[in-house]
């Protein structure tokens, strides 16, 4: 009886560590925006706290990455009324193949999220405006940075 009993109990526990991996892959789980501000950096765009800043480009930034194999970002230093504000907007090669360019002098709006982080604050671009033409950068109602759709879109042509 305690062998019957004992059987039973290992039979139900290998069920259980069968089935255990099938349900949790079922799970919807939403996953994290691919690409170089995917993961960590895609969770910071909150497409609900977006707010527009106004004003004069003081320089545009390309920045190596430190890792190999990263792309290299770009930012860039705006000049507000209530002061400088450093913008990330995304990938070097994402931005070279847009048909809006920007300069230092140019006056544009930025609409994005402020990142408050303990060692630095600064803004993360979804679009820019400049005369009249938008560079849109992440969709507007995910947060999803669009470079990472054309990254997708590229390595299935």
């Amino acid at each position: 009886m305690i062998k019957r009993l004992i059987l039973m109990v290992s039979m139900v526990g290998l069920l259980a560590l069968l089935v255990a991996p099938y349900d949790w892959a079922q799970q919807q789980i939403p996953p994290a925006a691919p690409g170089p501000a995917g993961g960590r950096a895609a969770r910071l765009y909150n497409p609900q706290a977006v707010e527009t800043l106004v004003g004069q480009v003081g320089a545009v930034n390309r920045h190596t990455p430190r890792r190999p194999g990263r792309p290299a970002m770009v930012s860039l230093v705006l000049q507000t009324a209530q002061g400088t504000v450093k913008v990330h907007l995304g990938p070097a090669d994402y931005l070279d193949r847009q048909a809006v360019k920007l300069a230092a002098g140019d006056q544009v709006e930025v609409r994005g999220v402020r990142v408050n982080r303990p060692r630095a604050t600064w803004f993360m671009a979804g679009s820019v405006t400049k005369d009249g033409q938008v560079l849109q950068l992440r969709d507007e109602a995910t947060g999803r940075p669009l470079w990472a759709r054309s990254r997708r879109q590229s390595r299935t042509s």
